[in-house]
């Protein structure tokens, strides 16, 4: 899926969390009296429910083996505990009267920024400044969301229902565009010849977005090796019969972008067991990217573009669990 298709297909996943927050409060409301501050709790922590649910199961769609269960339901307690925590911040303001008209924003300003760091966690293992981008993308969103919430939220339940849309718009937009706008390079799949990768990232083409800092493990390991309870078996998953389970790492550092087989991957003599080249050829050790490099690994080809690159220091090897040392 390419960058724009992907922002494309948040903001719907935001637009459905909103519209799911709403249907769900007005349907409770109907059932149940609450005070204002437990419906701004609750729907706080109904949104961040949907959001972090609804996103790691589409992420896991469209670049993982499949949707793990485990994994969308850790992110449907995260999101529902960052909104909670969320809605729970506001009350004191509340009580003493700071919040004023601005209040709904001022919630959703914590609420979002706390749902997008819950959010981020997802792919902290990858760069932990993800998650700090994630949340920043997320108060940014929030806010926004609540002022469309304030002006619009009053005007009847069609209104109502269109500003928890925009709402989660703007919490799933504020996430998703961090990274894309922080991006310093992106991993385009182009072309497979095992039928299985080909059909799963050839229409429309894969792309990964690659951040100043970013570790991303790549391989062939299916979800359910993984014994975690909210991370990936490798960070890019292609379905390559010809691809090890680890088979390479890419990462960047000080603006400079870097392929390494990975160890497992290594024979006894440092050649790779399955292909990896770059440009026709052979990657043993350490090689430096540059933009539009043509990257082989077993019958898959990608392309790396980047942005100007500056210089920086060598890179450190990678250790036996495929992070540097």
């Amino acid at each position: 899926m390419s960058v724009k298709q992907t922002v494309y297909f948040m903001a719907l996943v935001g637009a459905m969390a909103g519209l799911g927050c709403w249907a769900i409060q007005s349907w409770t409301g109907d059932f149940v009296s609450l005070d204002s501050k437990t419906v701004t709790v609750v729907v706080a922590a109904i949104m961040g429910a949907l959001i972090g649910g609804f996103t790691v199961g589409f992420a896991d769609h469209w670049s993982a083996e499949r949707v793990v269960v485990r994994w969308v339901g850790a992110g449907v307690v995260l999101g529902a505990v960052a909104g909670t925590l969320g809605g729970l911040l506001y009350l004191p303001m509340l009580a003493s009267n700071l919040g004023g008209r601005f209040g709904i924003p001022l919630t959703w300003l914590l609420a979002g920024g706390l749902i997008g760091l819950s959010t981020g966690l997802r792919w902290a293992g990858i760069n932990r400044l993800r998650s700090v981008h994630a949340l920043l993308g997320g108060i940014v969103g929030g806010g926004l969301g609540g002022l469309m919430f304030t002006f619009f939220g009053n005007r009847g339940d069609v209104f109502q229902a269109l500003a928890y849309m925009l709402l989660g718009v703007g919490i799933t937009l504020g996430v998703t565009l961090a990274p894309v706008l922080l991006r310093n390079g992106v991993l385009f799949f182009i072309s497979s010849a095992d039928p299985r990768a080909q059909n799963k990232y050839g229409s429309p083409h894969q792309e990964w977005i690659v951040q100043e800092g970013d570790q991303f493990v790549i391989g062939s390991q299916g979800s359910d090796r993984n014994m975690t309870m909210y991370a990936r078996p490798v960070d890019v998953y292609i379905p390559d019969a010809l691809i090890a389970k680890r088979h390479a790492v890419l990462f960047a550092k000080g603006k400079r972008f870097y392929l390494q087989q990975h160890p497992e991957n290594a024979g006894p003599q440092g050649q790779p067991r399955s292909t990896l080249q770059v440009n026709g050829a052979n990657v043993t050790g350490t090689r430096e990217l540059h933009d539009s490099d043509e990257i082989v690994m077993g019958q898959t080809l990608l392309r790396f573009l980047s942005r100007k690159q500056a210089p920086g220091s060598a890179p450190r090897p990678i250790g036996p669990m495929g992070r540097q040392v």
